[in-house]
């Protein structure tokens, strides 16, 4: 018994930790137009090159200020998904259908997938390249709109099973 109130805690806390996290970055990032989810749906140079623009300098800092803290958002997220799938019985109704360790994982590699992509946004930004100094192929852009693609489908694929699991499924 101690070992499950000691899990869900730390779930509690990764939740917790997750949705004040969200929210700070939410309001830091709310001047930038337009929004952070458009850059990470870009594929292309140019079009990576269109937002900054659009952002200013300032917008560009503001970006590369916040992916410290989205870190930290993607590691509270990542444990909270693993300790929710695999400690609780939120994904128990599915686990006919799709195993336990398939929604323990999902969140987990959807964090892997945004430090990628935050790396690569953090290099894609840097002064070398803005200026010009330094040219990087057009798979970098490529690269990081696909890392953010995959983490937007594993969040939204944990969120449309868990809703699924307690709406229609019933254990």
């Amino acid at each position: 018994m101690a070992a499950q109130h000691s899990s869900t805690l730390l779930l509690k806390w990764a939740v917790v930790a997750c949705a004040v996290l969200f929210a700070g970055l939410g309001v830091f990032l709310a001047p930038l137009h337009p929004s952070v989810v458009a850059l990470q749906f870009t594929y292309s140079p140019q079009a990576f090159a269109a937002v900054l623009q659009t952002w200013g300098p300032e917008g560009v800092e503001r970006f590369r200020q916040h992916l410290m803290v989205d870190g930290l958002l993607l590691l509270s997220y990542g444990v909270a998904g693993y300790l929710a799938a695999g400690r609780t019985r939120l994904f128990a109704s599915l686990s006919h259908h799709v195993p336990l360790a398939f929604w323990a994982l999902l969140l987990p590699l959807a964090a892997v997938f945004d430090a990628g992509e935050n790396l690569l946004h953090w290099w894609l930004t840097g002064a070398e390249v803005l200026q010009g100094n330094v040219t990087l192929p057009s798979i970098t852009y490529l690269a990081a709109g696909v890392c953010a693609s995959i983490k937007w489908l594993g969040l939204v694929s944990f969120a449309i099973g868990a809703f699924s699991a307690k709406a229609f499924f019933k254990a």
